[in-house]
This record gives structure tokens, sequence and C-alpha cells, in this order.
């Protein structure tokens, strides 16, 4: 223990009996309000010796003053006196009333609610059961308090009677409960419409609160806002709980608790310390870091507590006020902390004050660092050695094993800790080392854009020369660091990131993506490598198509995804032509679904895109006609094309549209690919856009004349639906035995097969065949049909004979690369204990290298610095 306060006199033996306390912190005054409704200010005497009365005010209210609150910026003093929350002029000598709120008869108690996406000024007010919200505002040229609508959910059935706000969290008690109120602004504003619609007021404000309750109690209660903590505390009983700013706690528990000796009638919170009033005037200090008992002191008859300036708190008793301040003891209590290595402590004390200069601070810092080190805390002992930007070299010293050749090492290091506790504190080195390279990186990038535009000056350079120097060393700790910790294999995949050794990356999120026992940082290993890819640009082209063909291959849409990002600009801007070429050799069935994107997303105007995205939309609908044994209906009804069953019928339809709206392609080219006995309805469409109107009515009128001359009674009927997806170009659906039973019945006409079986011959590749015959009646001879049959298998074979050179030419080619693929795969790179860098002549070792095409080796970042040379 130790006196962490001196208490001095405010005043004593006041004629009045003190209520409540508020401090003016900009005028550094004391104010107290009276049982009788007076209102006396203390302010910091000009000798800066205590405090010496400035002002009484005992027109201020005629009765006692129960609460109040200094709001400066609006100057204006709040004060709760009678059931009644008035508003007062702070900078006036006689505080003139501003406003009072009318509406509310019986205040209980109210706090100041600051929202942070506002800079307005609310309060929260208690009153019956109900909480209400108004807003500081002009209204009819002056100021007052403006009731805003606030909407929550009934939670409690009592009257809150202690309320505080943090951000946009209220907290409150109500009865022997706290609650949280979580505050948002109704976005809606428009709920409730004025009466006069041609009124031109603004629409009324709107919040709603979501209340949800805390924890129970049984004492006077107490909430403490711990803001540079990110916490708020509540007193319940002897000991004050807490929970982050917006009310969460652990599933288990709360985050900190603080137990006092008995249950304090109030807390406040000076940093690092929580003070609590006792009964019998008992004031008690805590630590905030561990709860332990600082101080305590005895104050006759004091009952309220304030707090004051920073290191400061007010305790007024019936008619006396004192000032507990810490500024008296701080350098000796700060001595005294750091020798009892309290290092929390002493650095919260000395960070609060003026008194320490910036050079003593970090002195304390790095020794609470060194002790914390001692202490096998390592993650919080490297995050203070980086608070102070400690040298890194000074903290690799403490890892002499990990150091490089030349560097002089330490003694009392992790080398004689166990080896668990060795290997903790690696760990630890391999996080504090990865968040400095990163740094460090950034420092190096800014000093090469600042030497480009020609600003860098010759102090940076110097400057960056260490940098260097010191991110080699940082490297190569850190691969040592990662090897012998075995696993850190999340950091050494952000090293490899960082360092833009992306291919040693890559292979790493491949190999971990089929370990069952991986980190689970490579879950989605597939994912990251498909975001991973997306990020590199052209420039690194090459390499995404290596790592694409292995996506490729284990996901189809996430190999897609790597060159169809919108999320960037580096998949739209890769070279699409190498990306087609890659297609079609390694993933022919990545094409149709690139090419849609190219196309229809990024409005790619190119024929060559359009063309290539026809060609695998005919070959795709090709291979699937081949099974599609709905093609060969037994009631002779012709299918739509488009509407075929599965997948054939999707990708014609999409077949369909793009030869209607695209303008990028060769008809005729397209004409060639398309097979003569098929693809009639594609092909009107592509010789309507040739203006061969005439050929394409041919490709219908054929058909239909030798359905007219087999079936002359079959007759469309004008009662018949037709299809309202019908276009010239499209086939319709006319459904045979439904279309007979309505023709007219007195029709007479006889089949004229031999002119149909004439017709079949002569036009056998403008003709759907299949169809034609499917259509002869099941008793035609097959001598009558024998030169029709002769006619379609003659021009079958002409198709078949073009198929199979077209074939012999691909399989040539895809020798010829497979040939160059497997001579550049042969490529060996032997790296042993005898391999030495081109540039420095030393030993490559484990440290990471290049290879030249003529097989010599050197570090890399020997190779980088021979690079910057040349560049420069």
């Amino acid at each position: 223990m130790y006196d962490a306060y001196t208490p001095n006199e405010v005043a004593l033996r006041l004629p009045v009996e003190v209520t409540c306390l508020a401090f003016h912190e900009s005028k550094q005054t004391l104010l107290a309000g009276g049982k009788a409704g007076h209102l006396y200010a203390y302010s910091i005497s000009a000798n800066r010796r205590g405090f010496e009365l400035t002002n009484i005010c005992k027109t201020f209210h005629k009765n006692a003053v129960m609460e109040l609150k200094v709001c400066q910026r609006e100057d204006i003093l709040l004060c709760v006196s009678d059931g009644q929350l008035m508003a007062h002029r702070l900078s006036d000598p006689e505080y003139k009333v501003e406003t009072l709120i009318h509406k509310i008869k019986k205040v209980t108690t109210f706090a100041r609610f600051s929202p942070k996406s506002s800079g307005d000024l609310y309060v929260i007010v208690s009153s019956v059961k109900r909480l209400y919200l108004f807003k500081w505002g002009e209204k009819d040229g002056h100021k007052e308090f403006i009731e805003v609508a606030l909407d929550y959910n009934p939670e409690f059935g009592e009257t809150p009677t202690h309320i505080k706000c943090v951000g946009e969290m209220v907290f409150f008690s109500a009865r022997n409960q706290y609650y949280s109120m979580t505050m948002q602004k109704d976005k809606i504003a428009a709920r409730t419409p004025p009466d006069d619609k041609s009124a031109t007021s603004p629409i009324p404000e709107g919040w709603n609160g979501f209340v949800k309750s805390l924890v129970n109690f049984n004492c006077k209660a107490g909430i403490i806002p711990m803001i540079d903590r990110r916490r708020v505390a509540f007193v319940r009983n002897e000991t004050v709980v807490t929970t982050d700013i917006w009310g969460n706690r652990p599933v288990n528990g709360f985050s900190d608790e603080y137990k006092f000796s008995e249950v304090p009638m109030q807390v406040v919170y000076d940093s690092p310390y929580l003070v609590g009033m006792l009964s019998k005037g008992r004031v008690e200090i805590r630590s905030i870091f561990d709860g332990q008992l600082v101080q305590t002191m005895s104050l006759p008859k004091a009952m309220t507590l304030c707090n004051g300036a920073r290191g400061q708190v007010f305790v007024a008793a019936t008619s006396d006020i004192w000032i507990m301040d810490t500024s008296q003891n701080l350098r000796k209590n700060v001595s005294h902390l750091i020798q009892e290595r309290e290092f929390e402590l002493a650095i919260q004390l000395a960070d609060n004050s003026n008194l320490f200069a910036d050079e003593h601070k970090i002195e304390i810092k790095k020794k609470a660092a060194l002790n914390l080190f001692n202490q096998k805390k390592f993650d919080e002992s490297f995050a203070l050695f980086g608070e102070i930007k400690t040298e890194v070299l000074t903290i690799l010293r403490m890892f002499p094993e990990l150091l490089p050749d030349g560097f002089q090492k330490v003694a009392g290091t992790v080398s004689d800790m166990p080896a668990n506790d060795r290997m903790r504190a690696l760990l630890a080195l391999g996080n504090y080392l990865s968040e400095i390279r990163t740094e460090h990186a950034k420092h190096i990038d800014l000093y090469h854009r600042l030497r480009a535009s020609g600003q860098a000056k010759k102090a940076d350079t110097e400057e960056m020369e260490k940098l260097v120097l010191t991110l080699r060393v940082v490297d190569t700790t850190l691969l040592r660091c990662y090897i012998k910790t075995e696993g850190r294999l999340r950091s050494l995949f952000i090293l490899y990131e960082s360092r833009k050794k992306h291919e040693m990356a890559l292979d790493l999120l491949i190999e971990q993506s089929s370990r069952p026992d991986a980190d689970p940082f490579f879950d989605d290993a597939t994912q990251q490598i498909v975001e991973y890819l997306q990020s590199l640009g052209n420039s690194n082209l090459p390499l995404i198509l290596k790592y694409a063909k292995w996506v490729l291959a284990k996901d189809l849409d996430a190999g897609v995804q790597i060159f169809t990002s919108d999320e960037t600009e580096m998949a739209r801007n890769l070279n699409r032509k190498t990306v087609v070429e890659f297609m079609k050799t390694e993933c022919p069935e990545a094409m149709i679904p690139y090419l849609e994107h190219v196309i229809f997303k990024w409005e790619e105007p190119s024929s060559f895109f359009h063309e290539t995205l026809l060609e695998y939309y005919v070959a795709r609908v090709n291979s699937l006609f081949k099974d599609y044994v709905h093609a060969f209906p037994d009631d002779e009804n012709i299918t739509r094309a488009g509407d075929e069953d599965g997948e054939l019928g999707i990708i014609r339809k999409r077949l369909l549209r793009f030869l209607e709206i695209s303008h990028s392609y060769s008809p005729q080219t397209v004409l060639l690919q398309l097979a003569p006995h098929a693809f009639f309805e594609e092909r009107a469409l592509i010789l309507g856009r040739l203006k061969q109107h005439d050929q394409a009515l041919a490709l219908y009128v054929y058909l239909l004349l030798f359905r007219a001359l087999v079936h002359p009674n079959q007759h469309y009927h004008p009662k018949l639906q037709v299809d309202p997806d019908s276009t010239p170009f499209g086939s319709f659906r006319d459904d045979v035995s439904e279309t007979s039973t309505l023709a007219n019945s007195t029709s007479s006409y006889q089949p004229d097969v031999n002119t149909a079986i004439k017709i079949l011959a002569k036009y056998a590749d403008k003709i759907d065949t299949v169809a034609a015959l499917n259509m002869l009646p099941a008793k035609t001879p097959l001598r009558v049909v024998f030169s029709a049959i002769n006619a379609v298998i003659q021009t079958t074979g002409r198709q078949a004979s073009t198929r199979k050179m077209e074939k012999s030419v691909s399989q040539c080619a895809m020798s010829k690369k497979l040939e160059r693929k497997n001579r550049a795969q042969a490529t060996k790179i032997i790296v042993n204990f005898s391999s030495e860098c081109v540039v420095c002549e030393k030993k490559i070792a484990v440290s990471a290298f290049v290879r030249y095409p003529d097989g010599r080796l050197a570090h890399l970042y020997c190779h980088n610095d021979s690079q910057t040379g040349i560049r420069t």
C-alpha cells in the first residue's frame, strides 16, 4: 500500500448542508449545491495553493439542489430541484434560468446523452416509470429543451433512479436491476405527418431504444463509465462488476471484478483507480489492474464523491468539502511502483501526468516490457516494446540462436529458458516480427515513391539503408523462427504474401488444403487461392494461369471467378485472348461462363470473343443433341429450339439469343459450323442477318412442304392458340393429333409420298431428315424411300469426313502443346549446402533464392538489389 491521494481542504464548516457536487473543468471550478437551494463556486486560487470561494448564489433555487451537471459547450448548468429539470446560464454570476422542462413535473434523475453521430445535446429524463428524451435546441428565437419521440420496449416496471450514457448506449437502474438501452435514430422520420398538409415545419425527430436486462443487485445503485478501458462498471453489493461499452459480458462471469471491503455507497473512476465511498466517511482506493487495495483514508462524515480534473476526486460531507489529489506524491509513488515491479500502475500514472518527460516514460515502459518478458508474458512484452518503438535488433539479441552471424549476443536470453517457454517465446516473436516487417515494408515503399517523384531527401536515403538492413535481418530471423516452431504456417503464408513470393504462398495454400489437420486459417484454401490470384494482375498472368488450372480442376465455378471478379480492376484488365487460349487447352468447360461474363457484363466488342463463344455454344449443343432421345418423338411433334429438356434446352436458348443480339460475329463463319441436318432455327437467324431471307424461309418451307405432301389433311386451325414466343425465325409447335381433331373433317386429299421423297432426296442438307422420315407412313415400302435415304447417308458421310479432318488437326495441335509443356516441366532445380549466390558469392543455405535461365542461383535480396541498381 502507498498514499495514492493526498486530501486537502476546499471548504470547511459551510453554513449549509451540501447535497451534490459538479466540476466545471474549463474554469477549474467546483460547484456545490445545498439543501437550502444555494449554490457555491470554488476556484483554484491565484497562488495555486488550494481553492477559494469565488461566488455564492443564494437565489439559485428555493428548494434543495439534488443533482448538477455542467455542459461547457452549451454554457448551461443542468439542475434538478423540487422535481423539475432546469437549465441555468453557466457564465452568468446569478446563474439565470434559461428554461425548464414543463411537461415532466416529477423528475427523478437525468443524464446527458451525446450520440457520436451528432454534436447536439440531449438529456434522458426519468419520471414515474418512464424515460423521456429532450433535445437542446432553438424554438421561437430562444434556446430550450424540445421533446423528442422515444420508443422503447418496456422491460422495467419501476422508475429508473440512476442513469449514465456512453456514446449511444444508455445504462440505468430500476429497483434492483441494471439495464442497457441501445439507442438508434428513427430513419423513418415521417411516422406522424403534420396535420396541415401545406405546413413547412420540419419532420419531427424520433429515436428507438432497445432495452435489455443486465444484472441484479441489492444495494445503492452505481454505474461507472470507464471510457479509456472501454468498460462500464456496476456496483453489485461489495463487488464492482464490468461489461464492455455495449453492455456485453463473457459467457461465464464478467470481464473484470473489483471487491471492496464493504458495500460502497458511491464509486467513481479516476484512472488508474476506483475510489469507493464506504460508511462512516471511509474512502477506499483500489487498483483497476488487479483490484488490490492501494489506500484507505477517513474523512469525517464524508458521503459524496465527484470527479475533478484527472488525478483529482472531490469529497463532500454535510458541511465540508475536500479534494483528493495524486500530484503531490506522484513522483515518489511512480518510483515506489517501479521498485515493486507494479509497472502497469506506474505507466498509467506517468502517462496521465505532465510531470514526466517523454524519455522518462519510455524508460519506464522499457523496464516494464523486460519484466513482462522475464515473467514469460511474451505477447504483452512485445506489444509494449512495439509501442515504444524499441529497436528490433535490441529485441533479437534476446534470441541468439536466431541471429545471423556477426551480431553481438547478450547473456540472460531465451536460451536459458525451459523448452516449453522458449517455444512460446518464439511464437510470440513471430507475431511481433510479422507486424514489424509489414511496417518497415510500408516505409520502404513510400521511400521508393518519393524517390521516383524526386522528393526524397538525403536523410531519407540514410534512414532507408538502415530499414533495408533491418528488414533483411527480420526476414531471415522470421524464417528461422517459423522453422523452429514448426506450425506457424499462417504467419509463414503472410510473410510469403507480403514479400511477393507468390508461388511459395500459393504452394503452401494448396498443400494445406488437403491436410485434415491443417490450421483453421486454411479451411477455405480454395477461395483464398482464388482471391490471391484475383489480386495479382496482368504482370503475373503466367502465374495466375499456372495455379488457376488447379482451381478449375477442383471447382469450376471458383476457377472462373479468378478471371471474372468485379471486386477489383485486376481481373477485368487481364489479357483476355491469353485467358481464352489457356481455357481452350486446360479447361474448355470454363469457356462459356467466362466468355458470357466478358461479353454480357464487361461489354467486350471484339468479334474474336463473340465467334469463340458461338463456337463453344455450337459444340456443346452438338454434343448434347446426340444423347437427347426426346429429339425423336413418337407423336411427330416438332420441338421448338430451346424448349428441349435439360441442359440442351438451356444452352440452345442462349445460342439463339446470342445470334439475335450480337453484331460482332461473322455470319458466314458461324453458318459453316452449323450442321446442315439440324439447327434450322439457328441457320434461319443467320441467313436473315445476311439478308438471305429466301434461304431462311426455305429451311421451313421444305419441311412444311414435305409434311403437307405426306399428311395433306392436317392443317392449322384458326382456333388453336399460337405460342406468343413464336418468331418468324423460330419453329412453332404443332401437335398433329390435336390438329387432326380440329381439322375440317370433310377434307379428303390423298398423300403424295413419292413427291415428298423426291424433295427429301434433293434437299437432304436443308431438311431435318430425322423429323421428315418420322412423318412417313409406317407402311411406306423401303424401295420408295431408298433414294432419300441414300441422299441422307451421303450428306452425313461428307459431314463425318469434315469432322474427322477437324479432329485430326486439333489432335496434332494438342500434341505439340503437350510436348512443349513436358519440356517446361522437366526443368529441375537442385539446391544444396554448397550452392552459392552468383552476386555475393555466399552460401544460399536456407535463404530465399532466385534461379536464372542459365541455371545460376542468387539470394532473393541480392537479386532485388541488383535489379534496383539497374533501374537506378
